[in-house]
């Protein structure tokens, strides 16, 4: 909130400014006094002043609410916060909120308020402490563009190890389906083994895996976590981040015999037709043997390689559907004659059935990301 000006009797001006004007003036952070039954502005010091963007004539004379002063994006936000105040719903509030100043620029603050009461123990004004954080706000915001700029992305979860079973608690398994929730499932075991690893010993880890968007497709990212603990909330917190080293597989993967990738290449194109080894050997001229070596050192054969293919795509079709699509009829484009079947597989890799990608698909964006959010972990 906000304040200024001294147009009172001088009663009230006596018990607002109980600490004389100078000192008040000599803060580095705003003060303001607003008065419960108007909001108008009745007080400020000299930080408030250059907040809001306006000399404290201009406030005095003006009548100024310190809604008015609100940017019009957060007056609401700032009003829902205010009510509650005022129904005693809450005892103080805080609120990082813009105010607009007459000239147009924009200041960002963190505001504090508390109501004031007189000797009947009537709330008669409000008090702000007001902090200008427009400096942090920017560089929150170059540091957001440059993570997507770079693929980066950060995270920090609760992880609290109970050393006396060695088990995880659950809100440690709880943050962790969440964020392995979209990992591969060919490398999720082995993140899953590092991280519960890093956590248990206490230290760090870094290994590259892929994820999988929501729309199937897939990237490589490094990630990299340590475990710190934190003395404020007497627990242990993961934190780290992950960024996108998709190019730096691509060129990796360049060095696969040409065959072999004329191979793959031609599972990713040919995903819903019945292909064997030995179709493919011949076609591309090489021996069979090659090519079950190629896969026994990748980890996975190829009959798993084709139904992750065709898994891939079923998601992509999920959200993508069209009038009149249904879990069934995509599971059978895909070559899942069992929808039965195809759904067990599907949860076992993106954590929800297909009827659930479905459903979610034909939402909004915002409340497709807050359906996930609230979606059971898995």
């Amino acid at each position: 909130m906000d304040a200024i000006g001294f147009d009172m009797p001088g009663k009230d001006i006596a018990e607002i400014i109980a600490i004389p004007r100078l000192f008040l003036d000599s803060l580095g952070i705003g003060i303001s006094v607003v008065d419960s039954a108007t909001g108008h502005i009745r007080f400020a010091n000299a930080e408030c002043c250059r907040i809001v963007g306006y000399t404290l004539e201009q406030l005095r004379t003006g009548g100024l609410t310190f809604f008015e002063l609100t940017h019009p994006e957060d007056r609401e936000r700032n009003r829902l916060q205010h009510e509650r105040l005022l129904a005693g719903e809450v005892a103080t509030y805080q609120l990082d909120k813009r105010y607009l100043r007459q000239d147009g620029s924009v200041v960002w603050a963190r505001v504090i308020v508390n109501p004031i009461q007189d000797a009947a123990d009537n709330v008669r004004w409000f008090c702000a402490v007001v902090e200008d954080i427009t400096a942090t706000r920017i560089l929150e915001e170059q540091l957001a563009a440059a993570e997507k700029l770079a693929g980066l992305s950060t995270f920090n979860l609760i992880v609290e190890a109970d050393d006396s079973k060695g088990e995880f608690p659950p809100t440690s398994l709880s943050s962790l389906s969440g964020m392995l929730c979209h990992v591969h499932p060919e490398d999720r075991n082995g993140l899953e083994q590092a991280i519960h690893r890093a956590i248990s010993k206490r230290t760090g880890y870094t290994r590259d895996y892929r994820v999988l968007g929501e729309d199937g497709t897939m990237r490589w990212v490094r990630g990299m976590g340590t475990c710190v603990y934190s003395p404020s909330d007497g627990r242990t917190h993961l934190v780290g981040s992950t960024i996108d080293v998709t190019a730096d597989h691509l060129a990796r993967d360049s060095d696969i015999p040409m065959p072999i990738r004329r191979i793959l290449e031609h599972i990713e194109s040919n995903w819903s037709q019945k292909i064997s080894i030995e179709q493919l050997a011949t076609r591309y001229g090489v021996s069979p043997r090659t090519v079950y070596q190629h896969f026994a050192k990748s980890g996975i054969s190829l009959a798993e390689k084709i139904k992750l293919t065709r898994l891939q795509h079923a998601r992509r079709m999920l959200y993508d559907a069209k009038a009149g699509d249904t879990v069934t009829s995509i599971a059978l484009r895909c070559g899942f004659s069992n929808p039965g079947h195809f759904a067990r597989e599907y949860r076992k890799i993106y954590g929800e059935t297909p009827s659930e990608s479905l459903r979610r698909a034909s939402l909004p964006p915002v409340a497709r990301s807050e359906a996930a959010s609230a979606s059971p972990s898995r």
